[in-house]
């Protein structure tokens, strides 16, 4: 068995990097160098690509950025990048317990690692990511998040056909109405509806500012592509910036005018975003409200688990999170 000894943490240059990511299991875009530094940017955090090493050999590795200071500091998945949580080589025998044995050995020594060097770390994995035991172990926090994958064949009917009554209703009212999309490059306007989903920028989980100057950066380097929806009136009832990654799409922030909210209008965006895209699947990244999972339920897609987690350096500190959590009753 690989244990933890086996290993050695260290940071993993760029160039390792995006060779690592090529192939490595659980890997999506935004645990990209370029999105990771760019999201540290942003923030003002530190970007910070860590590897478990077996010799030469990248096993094992971790994206993410460092904030705070002294002992605040934290290591954490960027605020709204969906996941750059840990990843792993592909298989290097067709033994599955050797397989675990060092995914679970370098999983170990990457949570030694982040323990010893933050008060506080937070991941979001990715869904390939299925054995959280060695984070349980640990005694880290390991919480269950969901979101919708579809599947897009290339006739789109059959997508169409998989969406729920209520969905192509809604679809079928906007258009009928004189709803429009058209592609976008707002980036202000997407953080003005983005406050507006949560009643205000104070009520938002991502401040405006750092969601304006992510968005902004991914827009000029390509990364990204935005679609609103008019009303017939021409003002702007939703918004929303898709990330391609691949043959996947992801739908990654948005925002909407709540006068709106009985239009259709979101429905409607999304389905001639479905409807175009040359992907070849769909990631609405995150179900995990019940109003949004409702919403999202209506495309017909399959329900799909994915991990955060959550460690302390700290064992008080762990335990005044544990009970805010408990008292708000809502994951902080």
């Amino acid at each position: 068995m690989a244990s933890a000894k086996h290993f050695h943490i260290d940071e993993v240059a760029p160039a390792v990097w995006a060779e690592f990511l090529s192939n490595a299991v659980g890997a999506t875009i935004f645990s990209d160098a370029d999105w990771v530094q760019d999201a540290a940017l942003a923030s003002g955090g530190t970007p910070r690509l860590l590897g478990a090493w077996d010799g030469d050999h990248l096993v094992a590795g971790v994206a993410g950025v460092v904030s705070g200071s002294g002992w605040r500091q934290r290591f954490s998945t960027p605020a709204l990048l969906p996941h750059t949580g840990f990843l792993f080589r592909p298989p290097t025998t067709n033994r599955p317990a050797h397989v675990e044995s060092e995914r679970s050995g370098a999983t170990a020594a990457l949570i030694s690692h982040l323990q010893a060097d933050y008060t506080r770390t937070h991941l979001t994995h990715g869904p390939a990511l299925a054995d959280t035991r060695e984070f349980l172990w640990a005694g880290w926090d390991v919480l269950p998040r969901y979101t919708y994958r579809i599947d897009l064949p290339g006739d789109r009917t059959t997508v169409w056909d998989g969406f729920e009554r209520r969905t192509r209703t809604a679809v079928r009212k906007a258009e009928k109405e004189g709803y429009r999309v058209e592609a976008t490059t707002d980036v202000a306007e997407l953080r003005r509806l983005y406050d507006q989903v949560f009643g205000g920028e104070s009520a938002a989980p991502v401040p405006g500012a750092i969601l304006q100057r992510l968005v902004q950066l991914a827009l000029d380097a390509g990364r990204t592509e935005g679609w609103r929806c008019l009303a017939p009136g021409g003002e702007t009832a939703c918004v929303v910036f898709f990330v391609p990654d691949g043959d996947r799409l992801y739908a990654w922030v948005a925002g909407a005018d709540s006068a709106y909210r009985e239009s259709g209008a979101t429905s409607l965006l999304y389905w001639k975003v479905l409807e175009q895209t040359t992907s070849t699947q769909f990631d609405f990244v995150g179900a995990n409200l019940a109003s949004i999972a409702f919403f999202k339920r209506g495309f017909g897609g399959v329900l799909v688990p994915y991990f955060a987690t959550e460690g302390f350096g700290h064992t008080l500190l762990r335990t005044v999170v544990r009970l805010r959590r408990a008292l708000r009753g809502v994951s902080s």
